[in-house]
């Protein structure tokens, strides 16, 4: 239930200030505005005791798609509210870190912001709290955490009404040990527990673009967010539409072998030699990097190449990429020399694919000259667990190479090219979703902005995107659902299974069919049999199946309520009603329906087993789901009841699940 709040206060008008200079649009500050009030209204009353439940949400955004804005502005809507207290918990990496606390003390000019070495004085640390409201920010840190909440505690502060903010929730927060079973807690998942058991009045906002593992926790979980409210994008946010949609010009594929010779396991051998995707790639940034400080002379451009989390993979691509660097400024200097015309041959090829999206390039020759007068500054930065490099734009041309520390959470201005190759034999869908950097606001460079990777890797960002699509549809529609299930195309996996219970996993899988153990026989379920006779006049039931729509399907479904004395998991109609839903917006709303009567059935069915004589599964085709109605004659007390069996379509893509969790 949401509540009455103030969207004008002080911290709110101060914050919205600061945040229209960099986000023009009128229009989606009011979305973010109205966004973090939503949360706001959600949470509990900080001023009115401790709730009767706990107050636990999730903003689910899009890949940098302006999820920190929409939190810096729930912070001071909180703090108009009545919070005295707002913890954000972020990344342990000190990179990202340091990233959210600048945005977060540039936006909260009223507010005292303590980073994650402010509480070790703890006098100053108890002044700090009495000035209300306050805001610290920690990193999901085991150590660094134990020490924010021992601080709390020395300074008495339970009493604080606290919002907690943990960004990137589904990263760090969980608990590593749940597949296991038994009481093992992982650290970082423990003292975020007591963090939340410190404070008696205090809501727990989980946010991430990649919630598979959250809505993949029991229903009944502490991690499982009890509302969602949509982060959406504004005005030239570019995505999996502009990258992963039909024919996509964005796209330049790569030999998968070309990736593999990268790693370490070739190294040995390695000739030095530049391949030619990564080549291609590299011609291609220099081109639009130098057609953008055409455009804007005091603009400067990153490429990004992520391949691999080895960090001797790293140092081999840097060695690779100076190399590069050096051999096509020797060439350019050079006229005359082959390697002068074939770096000439690799600047007009990427600058006729360019030109294809951008017809208003200059010409090859005012290009090339840019280039050979720009590239002895460029930047070759390593950016990984063993360097201290910036995710900085100090030049004209940026290249930067590492592994996760260019993943979650970091953005990456002004990247126009991207060459992607991590390729794990089973790849976690959030995972890969989060490397997805080239998404963002990006829409003033899209016409010579690239994206190389083998064709494989495209085709897991596009059934990604696909599942990402269904879910935020799905969301949108149940916010307050319990029971969002995971479209799950092979070979993807929807994410780490460590963090989940798998005893409360269920799943949907193509082609396959699952029945109720029983439908409930009694007197009351009467009328409701009779409804579905009249819905189902005109099926003979001799006929084979007669296409029809999956709304109907679940029309009938609602109508056959199964005996709860039998029990069931896998067979329950919220969780069938998403499923057909999201089966729906992937791939439309056609279904067949087979009807078939006189039936004497008195025994429980697994739920996978089916209820259909030999040769039934064969009345219908499998590129739609199909729902069988077998309609049971009575049996002494047991009365007349339609028994439902469905049938998930196969797809021509390959195989899928539909991944959902239930309580124990």
């Amino acid at each position: 239930m949401s509540r009455k709040i103030i969207r004008d206060g002080p911290h709110t008008t101060e914050v919205l200030n600061v945040l229209r200079s960099e986000i023009k649009s009128s229009s989606s500050l009011n979305t973010i505005a109205d966004r973090a009030a939503q949360i706001i209204e959600r949470s509990v009353d900080p001023i009115g005791g401790p709730p009767d439940h706990p107050s636990d949400g999730l903003l689910y955004g899009l890949i940098q798609s302006g999820k920190t804005s929409v939190i810096t502005v729930a912070a001071a809507i909180a703090a108009d509210n009545g919070f005295r207290c707002i913890v954000i918990l972020t990344s342990d990496i000190d990179l990202l870190y340091d990233q959210t606390l600048e945005r977060i003390k540039r936006a909260l000019r009223g507010l005292t912001v303590l980073g994650k070495n402010d509480w070790k004085d703890a006098d100053r640390f108890e002044r700090n709290l009495r000035t209300t409201p306050f805001v610290v920010i920690c990193s999901k840190n085991g150590s660094k955490l134990k020490s924010l909440l021992d601080a709390f505690m020395a300074a008495g502060a339970k009493g604080l009404s606290t919002f907690i903010i943990d960004d990137e929730a589904d990263q760090a927060s969980l608990n590593t040990f749940t597949s296991k079973g038994g009481d093992q807690i992982s650290r970082v998942n423990k003292v975020i527990t007591d963090f939340r058991n410190y404070f008696p009045v205090n809501t727990y906002l989980q946010v991430t673009a990649t919630p598979q593992a959250l809505v993949l926790q029991r229903p009944d979980h502490r991690y499982r967010p009890s509302f969602t409210i949509l982060s959406k994008p504004g005005p030239g946010y570019v995505g999996g539409d502009e990258f992963f949609g039909p024919e996509s010009p964005l796209l330049n594929h790569v030999d998968l072998q070309e990736v593999n010779s990268l790693l370490s396991t070739h190294q040995p051998n390695s000739t030095g030699t530049v391949p030619a995707g990564l080549a291609r790639a590299l011609y291609t940034f220099l081109v639009a990097a130098t057609y953008g400080v055409v455009r804007d002379p005091e603009t400067s451009f990153a490429f990004l190449c992520h391949v691999s989390l080895n960090k001797k993979d790293h140092d081999h691509i840097v060695r690779l990429v100076d190399r590069f660097k050096e051999g096509t400024i020797n060439a350019l200097q050079n006229p005359g020399s082959s390697r002068h015309e074939k770096v000439i041959k690799g600047l007009r090829s990427a600058y006729d694919d360019l030109k294809s999206t951008e017809p208003g390039l200059p010409a090859l020759e005012e290009i090339v000259s840019k280039v050979r007068f720009y590239l002895p500054g460029t930047n070759v930065k390593l950016v990984n667990a063993s360097s201290n490099e910036e995710v900085k734009l100090d030049s004209v041309y940026n290249i930067f190479v590492g592994g996760n520390k260019l993943g979650r959470g970091v953005t990456i201005k002004n990247l126009l090219v991207s060459y992607y190759g991590r390729n794990p034999k089973r790849p976690n869908s959030d995972t890969v979703l989060q490397h997805a950097r080239m998404y963002g606001y990006r829409q003033k460079d899209i016409s010579v902005t690239r994206l190389f990777l083998p064709e494989k890797l495209a085709e897991h960002f596009r059934l990604i995107h696909q599942m990402e699509s269904a879910l935020r549809d799905l969301v949108e529609k149940y916010p307050d659902g319990k029971f969002e299930g995971l479209y799950i195309s092979a070979p993807l996996q929807a994410t780490r299974k460590n963090v989940l219970d798998p005893n409360a996993i269920g799943y949907y899988v193509s082609g396959k069919i699952y029945n109720p153990t029983y439908p409930l026989r009694t007197a009351e379920v009467r009328p409701r049999t009779e409804v579905i006779d009249s819905k189902l006049t005109n099926f003979s039931g001799i006929e084979p199946g007669r296409e029809t729509t999956i709304p109907f399907v679940i029309e009938l479904l609602e109508e056959c309520p199964s005996d709860p004395t039998t029990g069931s998991e896998l067979w329950n109609i919220k969780t069938i009603k998403a499923a057909l839903e999201k089966i729906q917006s992937l791939r439309g709303g056609k279904a067949y329906l087979v009807v078939r009567r006189n039936r004497n059935l008195t025994k429980p069915r697994r739920e996978t087993q089916g209820i259909h004589d030999s040769g039934e599964d064969r009345l219908a085709p499998l590129d739609a789901p199909t729902l069988f109605m077998y309609r049971q004659n009575q049996q002494g007390k047991e009365g007349e009841v339609w028994w439902p069996q469905l049938r998930f379509p196969e797809s021509p893509d390959g195989n899928y699940v539909l991944a959902f969790s239930f309580g124990r």
